[in-house]
């Protein structure tokens, strides 16, 4: 199916959605046991702030002359864009089908068979850049210039240029263009206090919001707007069966449930992931092949099985959870290595390293409370994970390395012993979490007389056991991230011991009477805020307006950040406004 086509699919299922006059799932047939849930929407997002340029033209006169030079920032965002142009255009479609089989099978079940059914989901998604968007995405010219710049700072050959474009255009094309697949599959089965699904499908536990702590069994995925992008509809369903077992009362508590999954699957978060030429991609800098990468998919087997268990009870009006389980986080393990003519992507002369991305078995144990304080109208929780042998990287900061290039310590103590394989660049590395949240409801009269306000705030601390950061003679080498500074192109990025982050989120409704007509619309303005003590600060404001079964969605997301630093600052230059209209049914 072409691009084009595509799109009028997606634009002729909400057009023939439209018809419906309220939100709900749709029933297929009179006993209402087969049921479909819609799920569609179109946006753009559009950049409000320059990408930082590594293009001659776009640089001072200074810097061309001497692109080292310190003052010369040549980020790592490819390719250039600039302010006010179309960095999103996502066309996504969900369709969701739920058959109810107990009545079909009452006959010849047990009685005690409470459930017995399975649910289907389909998943379209489009990026339309590629195809109408500007040209740093639509066509090569403009990463053309960027790779030649590149090539020349380190002194290299331009023959390369062609060959890197092409891999990078086919990448794009081939995994953030355009997915087509079965999303979920699965069969629920309730039969006394036993509950079982099994099938493709996702897992949430714990109770904290945007980011996660007891929340890492499914992976996400980054593809199509990264960390714009709800974090439900980033999850990527396993394979998976999942049991619980209700026991109810049990000495002093009650409700008590115990739950347990295993899953056997190799989908990670970073296969296919965001992949270089993406707005969306880890800022890397242009592919000029100096630096490969190699992503290893991990097997199928019962060593990898991702899987453990937790105990559910509530006790004196407050409900914990006690977690313990084994899964694979979405930040890979980066090991670097030399550079091998049998490498794919490998260029003569110009391919010095090779980053090798895993991802091992992390083991999480942890707990989460909440409970309802009814005379503050407010919900408290908390949760705490420790992550035993989280997969860390160690690299060449430049507090340790001073300099740019290749300087006599950096080949000494970094270059050398990581081509001869006697420096390996991941730790296993402990890390306690702890995130303490408070929802509440409360009235503000004079600005809304008849909905509340709701405030929600989460404080969120991380600790790095066995913290390295230190150089001394033949082990120099800094905790970071595997990704570099960005006018210092052979440094990375390094990663505090401890951090800090808060969150807010507020928003009331309005119903509004829509001009011209008899029908009400609700009207929720919000608004987000995320601020890190590393010196980083995104907020959201944004407006939503729904007449079921539509939704309108305005908001503008700006970054301020002062430091290039996890994880905020790494998309200090993707500040930007969306547009979305979506159906839900």
């Amino acid at each position: 199916m072409t691009h084009s086509k595509r799109i009028s699919f997606l634009l002729a299922v909400l057009a023939m959605l439209g018809t419906a006059g309220r939100a709900g799932a749709i029933p297929l047939n009179e006993e209402g046991t087969i049921n479909l849930n819609v799920r569609a929407y179109v946006n753009a997002r559009i950049g409000t702030v320059a990408k930082q340029s590594t293009r001659p033209g776009n640089q001072p006169p200074a810097c061309v002359a001497q692109p080292n030079a310190d003052n010369c920032n040549f980020g790592g965002t490819f390719p250039y864009s600039g302010a006010g142009n179309l960095i999103q255009n996502r066309y996504f479609l969900e369709l969701r089908w739920n058959h109810d089989l107990l009545d079909w099978w009452s006959d010849v079940l047990p009685k005690n068979v409470t459930a017995f059914k399975y649910n289907l989901s389909y998943r379209g998604e489009y990026e339309g850049i590629y195809d109408f968007g500007p040209s740093a995405y639509k066509n090569n010219l403009e990463s053309r210039q960027e790779i030649e710049q590149a090539l020349r700072q380190g002194g290299y050959s331009l023959e390369s240029t062609t060959f890197r474009l092409q891999r990078t255009r086919n990448r794009l094309r081939n995994v953030a263009s355009y997915r087509n697949r079965l999303f979920q599959a699965f069969i629920d089965w309730e039969q006394g206090p036993v509950f079982v699904r099994f099938g493709r499908q996702n897992l949430v536990w714990g109770e904290t919001d945007v980011f996660r702590l007891l929340d890492n069994i499914n992976p996400t995925d980054s593809s199509f707007g990264g960390f714009f992008i709800d974090l439900d509809e980033r999850r990527v369903p396993l394979n998976m069966l999942r049991v619980s077992y209700n026991i109810g009362s049990l000495g002093p508590v009650d409700q008590a449930f115990i739950e347990a999954y295993a899953a056997m699957d190799n989908t990670v978060a970073g296969i296919p992931g965001a992949p270089t030429g993406s707005p969306w991609a880890i800022p890397l800098g242009p592919p000029t092949g100096s630096t490969l990468s190699i992503l290893e998919a991990p097997a199928v087997s019962v060593h990898n099985t991702r899987g453990g268990g937790r105990f559910v009870f509530n006790a004196a009006d407050m409900t914990f959870t006690l977690a313990s389980y084994q899964t694979m986080f979405d930040i890979p393990a980066v090991r670097f290595q030399r550079a091998d003519p049998s490498d794919n992507g490998f260029v003569q002369g110009i391919s010095a390293i090779t980053a090798v991305q895993t991802y091992p078995l992390v083991w999480v144990n942890g707990a989460s409370m909440t409970t309802a304080l009814p005379s503050l109208q407010s919900v408290l929780r908390t949760e705490v994970a420790y992550f035993k042998d989280e997969a860390l990287y160690v690299g060449p900061v430049a507090a340790l390395f001073p300099g740019k290039g290749v300087t006599t310590q950096f080949a000494t103590d970094f270059l050398g012993p990581v081509s001869a394989g006697q420096l390996s660049t991941v730790r296993r590395q402990d890390t306690f979490n702890m995130a303490i949240g408070w929802d509440s409801n409360q009235f503000i009269r004079f600005l809304n007389p008849n909905q509340s306000f709701f405030f929600s705030t989460q404080f969120f601390y991380r600790h790095i056991f066995d913290y390295k950061f230190s150089c001394t003679p033949g082990d120099c080498v800094g905790q970071a991230l595997p990704v570099p500074e960005p006018n210092n192109s052979t440094r990375t990025i390094p990663l505090v011991q401890d951090t800090f982050l808060h969150t807010l989120a507020i928003n009331t409704t309005y119903n509004v009477k829509a001009p011209f007509t008899d029908n009400n619309v609700q009207v929720t303005p919000g608004f987000n805020m995320f601020y890190d003590w590393q010196g980083m600060l995104v907020f959201q404001p944004g407006i939503r307006f729904v007449r079921d079964p539509w939704r309108f969605i305005v908001d503008y997301t700006a970054i301020n950040s002062g430091v290039y630093r996890y994880q905020i600052g790494l998309v200090r230059d993707k500040a930007n406004v969306r547009m979305q209209l979506e159906f839900v049914l």
